[in-house]
């Protein structure tokens, strides 16, 4: 008897009372009417000795004989094995027939044999015929068996008691005098199914949590003892049962485990009574772990082989097959090669891509000649799908397959015999595609470049839309969706854009593809940094970069870095680590590397890494002319690099550079229109008009950051003409749209143009009297300065006489308001 099972007997057991006192009933009959066989039946570990127990202890004091006895399967074949064990608490000499009826006619004696499937053939024969010769004689003979019945003793017995599984509220009731709680009643009883072994071991596992209900180390460990009571054959119909799966049946045990149907009918009933399995199924993961993760890593691949060709003759269905040939390791026979072919065209069907590629990768080696070129083919498929970066060598594919590859890695050169390829091609390189489009989709597809460069807006929204209506999403068309959704970003349908990407990325998420994930994850990147939202963008950048190795990105990793750098700007991070990750050398002369060069070049602006910010910009507008993707509304270069001279004070040369940008037809979407307008007002050429004018096209256009930017670039050109409340009002304003978006102290951050001459006498101010004469200009009196500085009243007049001094004013209303614009300086105006 187990710990567990002695455990069972010091206390009350549950949902067991019925039987004792029906044992207890059994016993009082033999003293009236002679002999009795009661067979106590149930599955293993269901607390049958334990029963035997607790009615021992019933009989203590009512003067009964008790002989006791236990089979046990290692001793099975040792001749009256049984019979040793009862005859030691016999009285006398002799036949231990005679000796037993002796016995019984002093006084009511009882037979006790426990696990009696396991008693040797001899023992059971004197026990036949203590039963025949002991008619009249008190002798109750109790035997608990296994359910199904397993010996003729139990069979002929005159009464049965059956010990069933515990029920749900009898499992409530276990918890309760275990844990002091029954609140995971539920949970216990899906996964023991009642048993009291498998319970009690549960338990153990959750001492410490009795909620967690989780089966653990010592549920698995009593799966196995459980499963050891019984005969060999019983582990082994457990494990066939728990590799068949679905396709269990007598028959397929029967010939998994070479025995015969009706004793793998028997077992799974055994089974069965012990509550691991229901059905034809193991009743929990926990169940199947435990059968087989004691098999060495041979035997366990064998009897996966096994199982696989027991469910191929029986026509299951290939990627049924295939699960358990992929389990079963490399060295495998040759017929699995088309099952393994099947079920990975299977999978890939059924967006099972990773699959796939297991199946595949474990049938490639086994294939030659044309099998093999199309084995590595809808390999090639499968991996790009879910890392384009771990692909098969480029000698094993197809041509198509070869260039799907190399698209994201290198020049794939001549694209012109796939459409979708030639498509995604002239986004990602600006290679214009010279193919023959078919269908509507791919014609609008051909046409959104043209339309984007001859500012024909309207149309590439149209051309757009055909697109990610008409296109199916798949590996040779993600790109092509994707430059849709861009396409509509550059035409100023924001909206539309964010829509089509949600759609797009749960379709993504429901075919579960990793690389399709992963682009359209940047896109959206880009999609929410067009609107402003910097920090979710710079997130969402980060998580689609991380769904793929580096080196599976290829060119393509410009995308998400672009986005991260840009936002990491705008909330003023000057060291961003997505500078720091290594990008491929074929990217630089590509559409996205003039990107990531126009993101890198307004980095170093913000650092006042002016000159390295002119180099970028240029080379950025060197790329795209040179790819014949000069598009202002996809990198404004010009506009960039306006930007860097006004920094050095050369006001002209960033007007004329806005000027040229605002005249090419590229440039006539709002929110392009809006950058050039934003450079002149920035340049002197009204500014308080335009950068009005500007905010709200940034706004229209749903870029709350950019509108937020220039917002606090009107605040300054207002504080220049003297209107210091109106200046601070729109300031405020400013910083609440920029919070809003994730960024905080714009302010400090709206970047200046150096002094021209006119502006010398302010740059000769220290920064102590920067700051007081910038707090006056705007209106504070002298009390309030010293407030907000920290300093004396006194102090504030001794700054400002210097201050007058060298500006050459004589009063404070003389002082420019726009001091911190025209230095490059800030200073924070609230405390």
């Amino acid at each position: 008897m187990t710990l567990v099972e002695r455990q069972l007997v010091q206390r009350r057991l549950v949902e067991r009372d019925s039987a004792v006192e029906a044992l207890v009933g059994h016993l009082a009959e033999c003293a009236l009417g002679g002999a009795r066989v009661v067979a106590v039946v149930g599955g293993p570990a269901s607390g049958k000795s334990s029963l035997l127990d607790l009615f021992a202890d019933r009989l203590v004091a009512s003067g009964t004989l008790l002989l006791s006895a236990s089979g046990s399967r290692e001793e099975r074949e040792i001749p009256l094995g049984a019979v040793r064990q009862l005859e030691s608490g016999l009285p006398g000499d002799g036949e231990f027939t005679d000796r037993v009826l002796a016995a019984a006619r002093k006084r009511s004696l009882v037979l006790a044999i426990d696990d009696v499937q396991h008693v040797d053939a001899a023992s059971l024969r004197l026990l036949a015929q203590v039963r025949e010769r002991a008619a009249g004689l008190p002798v109750l003979v109790v035997v608990t068996d296994w359910e199904p019945l397993s010996g003729e003793l139990t069979t002929r017995a005159d009464h049965r008691l059956r010990l069933g599984l515990l029920t749900e509220y009898g499992v409530a009731e276990f918890l309760r005098a275990q844990v002091g709680t029954d609140g995971a009643a539920a949970a216990y009883h899906r996964a023991t199914g009642g048993n009291p072994l498998l319970l009690h071991a549960m338990i153990a596992d959750n001492k410490h949590d009795p909620a967690a209900a989780e089966p653990g180390f010592a549920f698995r460990q009593a799966v196995v003892a459980c499963l050891h009571r019984g005969e060999p054959r019983l582990l082994a119909v457990a494990r066939a049962l728990a590799v068949l799966g679905s396709w269990s049946s007598p028959a397929a045990i029967a010939e998994l485990t070479e025995q015969t149907e009706v004793v793998a009918a028997r077992l799974t009933g055994v089974l069965t009574s012990a509550g691991v399995l229901v059905g034809w199924r193991l009743r929990h993961d926990a169940v199947r772990s435990a059968v087989l993760d004691g098999l060495p890593p041979a035997e366990a691949a064998r009897l996966h082989l096994r199982a696989a060709r027991v469910l191929h003759q029986r026509r299951a269905r290939p990627i049924e097959v295939a699960r358990l040939v992929v389990a079963a390791g490399p060295e495998l026979p040759d017929w699995v090669v088309p099952v393994l072919r099947a079920a990975a065209l299977d999978a890939i069907a059924t967006d099972r891509g990773e699959f796939a590629v297991r199946c595949l990768r474990q049938a490639l080696p086994m294939t030659t000649g044309r099998v093999r070129e199309q084995t590595a083919a809808d390999l090639a498929g499968a991996v790009w799908r879910y890392n384009p970066g771990d692909f098969a060598p480029l000698s094993e594919v197809d041509p198509a397959a070869a260039l799907r590859f190399t698209l994201w890695h290198n020049d794939p050169g001549k694209v012109h015999d796939d459409v979708g390829l030639a498509l995604a091609n002239e986004w990602i390189r600006g290679t214009a595609p010279s193919v023959r489009v078919a269908h509507t989709w791919e014609r609008a597809a051909a046409a959104l470049v043209p339309g984007l460069i001859g500012g024909a807006v309207t149309d590439v929204v149209a051309d757009a839309e055909r697109v990610l209506h008409g296109c199916p999403l798949a590996d040779r068309t993600l790109e092509v969706l994707a430059a849709a959704v861009t396409a509509l970003l550059m035409a100023d349908r924001v909206d539309l854009a964010e829509r089509w990407c949600a759609d797009l990325i749960g379709e993504a998420e429901r075919r579960r593809a990793t690389t399709w994930l992963a682009l359209l994850g940047s896109i959206r990147a880009e999609v929410e940094l067009r609107q402003g939202a910097v920090r979710t963008a710079w997130t969402t950048a980060q998580r689609s970069l991380a769904l793929l190795p580096a080196r599976s990105w290829g060119v393509l990793i410009g995308l998400p870095l672009s986005t991260m750098i840009a936002a990491d700007t705008a909330m003023g991070n000057t060291e961003s680590a997505a500078l720091r990750e290594v990008v491929p050398d074929g990217m630089a002369d590509t559409v996205i590397g003039a990107r990531y060069l126009r993101a890198r070049g307004h980095h170093y602006l913000a650092s006042d890494r002016v000159l390295a910010a002119i180099a970028d910009f240029q080379a950025c507008g060197r790329v795209l002319a040179a790819a014949g993707m000069d598009l202002p509304a996809l990198a404004p270069w010009r506009t960039d690099l306006a930007e860097a001279h006004l920094r050095l004070g050369r006001g002209r040369a960033a007007a004329h550079l806005a000027r040229v940008q605002a005249e090419l037809p590229a440039s006539a979407a709002r929110h392009t229109r809006a950058r050039s307008m934003r450079v002149l007002a920035l340049a002197g050429h009204h500014p308080v008009r335009l950068l009005h004018e500007v905010a709200e096209s940034f706004r229209a256009t749903g870029d709350r950051y950019a509108a937020a930017v220039a917002l606090a670039e009107l605040s300054a050109a207002i504080a220049t003409r003297g209107d210091a409340a109106r200046a601070r009002r729109i300031a405020k304003t400013a910083a609440d749209e920029a919070a809003a978006c994730g960024v905080r102290g714009l302010l400090d951050r709206v970047p200046a143009r150096r002094p021209d001459r006119a502006d010398q006498g302010a740059s000769a101010l220290s920064d102590a009297e920067h700051r007081v004469a910038t707090l006056a200009a705007l209106g504070h009196t002298n009390r309030e300065i010293a407030h907000k500085l920290y300093i004396t009243i006194s102090t504030v007049e001794q700054h400002l006489t210097k201050i007058y001094r060298k500006l050459g004013v004589r009063k404070r209303s003389d002082l420019p308001a726009g001091l911190a614009v025209h230095t490059g300086r800030s200073v924070e105006l609230t405390r």
